[in-house]
């Protein structure tokens, strides 16, 4: 097997040689530059998850690691085939982490939620990477998708302590009407 570029990889009709790839360690590095989710901008993150959701082409794949590694289209086709896979890992294991702690940080065991769901939460789904940029924005005074090209790792900080904070309330009121 012969590490040859992402370009002639891509243009391979059978890559059954290179399944192996897929075993190999993820690595936090392509073409000598790394990726750091919690610098990039919020609405980049969001993207970035719906993009290894859904990759189709590898117009999206050189788009993602344009976003995740500041690569240029040239670097992208250039690199090797090795370097691409371990990358590529890496990237879907970030972002799948990602998704996994935020589930986990939002979750909510409120006993509203039936009744949320119950009034037609799903009609808010179109807009889950909206909505709460804007409701930080209100909180906040800023414009909401001014918030989206903040670091995400700062935004989700202030979503948590907001949904805490509403949480926490919430529970005050509970407690002082009994």
């Amino acid at each position: 097997m012969k590490n040859i570029t992402v370009k002639e990889y891509s243009q391979l009709t059978d890559v059954s040689a290179y399944k192996m790839l897929e075993m190999l360690a993820a690595k936090n590095s392509f073409l000598n530059k790394q990726m750091n989710i919690n610098a990039m901008p919020y609405s980049n993150v969001k993207y970035c998850i719906k993009i290894i959701y859904k990759t189709d082409s590898w117009e999206q794949i050189r788009n993602l690691f344009q976003i995740c590694y500041g690569v240029n289209e040239k670097e992208f086709w250039n690199a090797g085939i090795i370097e691409y896979y371990q990358s590529q890992k890496y990237i879907i294991e970030s972002f799948i982490a990602v998704v996994d702690n935020e589930n986990k940080m939002f979750s909510s065991n409120n006993t509203d939620e039936n009744l949320w769901k119950m009034a037609g939460a799903e009609r808010l789904n179109p807009f889950n990477d909206t909505l709460p940029l804007l409701n930080l924005g209100k909180a906040i005074g800023m414009y909401p998708f001014d918030l989206g090209r903040k670091p995400y790792g700062e935004v989700l900080t202030l979503l948590i302590a907001i949904k805490i904070q509403g949480e926490v309330e919430s529970d005050y009121q509970r407690l002082k009407m009994s």
